[in-house]
């Protein structure tokens, strides 16, 4: 469903990003003589002031074409034409489409903030999941965290990261409880990708807030989904390795769409927030300074404007060229990451050791214990489900909190239920 989402998100947001490269050529005298959405035979076609309008078959993406754009033909414009101006104009036309998509983000904070929605708490506990490392240190709702090992915290973001860095060791947390300050020490256990959990999510309350304020929220809000998706960017460039759960395109609308869901937040909300993480996300990618986005053709224009003299369109036909080239084999690339992350794992068995037996793999019900399934009750007399099992025919839910700032929550996953007439699982802990 994320991934539909993904899509159909992108899809409107591409159409708003053209869109504002359309109004600003206009609003600088350049002719716009089609805009396309989607690819595609047409299905629909209108003129409106001047440009064409066209609806593809598949209604993914659009494109404004500019009079003048293509720089191998703009000697033949007229002065109607995009190649005509100079490069101050031509930078502010290609700087609208990035902040098009910015002001819808911001347009859509304004209203969320305005009409009521939940926002968070700062490093305070919300929620701690029954049997996790959290509630056996008695951690409870309404602690607000203020160190770790000494070390004070900056946000709940910098909070999760030290507990999954923590893993199997003990971390001491200072906490606030109605003002009195309070020590307590927990053993973050592995989850299924090596990160430390403890089974804690951070506090939200419902607030309408002021215009004003509101205004200030949206800023605020905008800023630090920029600052993650500059951070998801920069760790993809690093590699898969240095990316982890990060890398994607779907990884920030998943954090963002999660955030206050587990808060008895409405879908709308949460709807909301995925679609301006993916409006932000895709304003500040398409200005990374690489050839073949909005943010090559900046630099190239920056360049021209300190230099006084035009780059030539051979040099920047090349450079969008093979900018073009990189962004392609990078979007395969992501691509096959997220589908590689959506898809079980499975571990292949050694040379010479005979594959064994399907059995279920352990599934983590919380931030530290693993279900480990019974073997199949030999005598025809049912086994008595032992302490601490999971009842026939429920699922387990474990709600592990991802690594997010202020405004993200957790996503849940769902372990499958044992059959019935087969012993219940034993919950025991996983080693540290």
């Amino acid at each position: 469903m994320h991934y539909l989402f993904v899509l159909l998100a992108l899809g409107a947001l591409l159409i708003v990003h053209e869109l504002g490269h359309l109004v600003a050529a206009r609003l600088l005298g350049v002719r716009v003589p089609r805009f396309t959405v989607g690819f595609g035979p047409p299905l629909l076609s209108f003129r409106l002031g001047g440009t064409q309008f066209v609806l593809g078959a598949v209604p993914l993406g659009a494109s404004a074409n500019l009079q003048g754009m293509n720089p191998h033909r703009s000697a033949e414009e007229d002065t109607t034409g995009f190649g005509t101006l100079g490069p101050l104009k031509r930078m502010a036309i290609i700087l609208a489409g990035p902040l098009a998509n910015y002001a819808v983000a911001m347009g859509l904070l304004f209203a969320l903030y305005s009409s009521g929605t939940h926002v968070v708490v700062p490093l305070t506990v919300g929620t701690v999941l029954p049997g996790s490392e959290a509630a056996r240190a008695q951690l409870l709702p309404g602690d607000r965290l203020v160190g770790v090992d000494g070390k004070p915290l900056e946000s709940w973001s910098d909070f999760v990261t030290r507990v999954a860095d923590g893993v199997g060791g003990p971390l001491e947390l200072s906490v606030e409880r109605h003002g009195e300050p309070r020590k307590v020490t927990v053993r973050p256990r592995a989850d299924e990708r090596g990160a430390g959990r403890i089974g804690v999510s951070q506090q939200y309350v419902f607030r309408t807030h002021a215009p004003g304020e509101a205004f200030t929220q949206s800023l605020v809000h905008t800023g630090r989904v920029a600052s993650e998706a500059l951070s998801t960017v920069v760790a993809m460039v690093r590699g898969p390795q240095a990316a982890g759960n990060k890398a994607g395109p779907g990884a920030l609308m998943r954090q963002e769409s999660s955030d206050v869901a587990s808060s008895t937040a409405s879908g709308a909300d949460a709807l909301v927030r995925a679609f301006v993480a993916a409006s932000v996300a895709l304003a500040m990618l398409t200005l990374v300074p690489v050839p073949g986005l909005d943010g090559g053709r900046v630099l190239l224009l920056a360049i021209e404007a300190v230099s006084g003299r035009r780059i030539p369109p051979r040099v920047e036909t090349v450079a969008q060229t093979a900018g073009f080239l990189f962004l392609s084999i990078g979007i395969v690339a992501t691509a096959g990451a997220e589908i590689r992350r959506a898809l079980p794992s499975a571990e292949a068995p050694a040379p010479g050791v005979k594959a064994p037996v399907a059995t279920p793999a352990p599934a983590v019900l919380d931030a530290g214990v693993l279900a480990v399934p019974s073997p199949a009750p030999v005598a025809a007399k049912p086994a008595a489900a032992p302490s601490g099992a999971v009842d026939a025919g429920t699922p387990a839910t474990a709600v592990v909190p991802r690594a997010q700032d202020a405004g993200t929550a957790v996503s849940a996953a769902v372990a499958p239920a044992p059959d019935a007439g087969i012993a219940a699982p034993v919950v025991t802990p996983s080693p540290p």
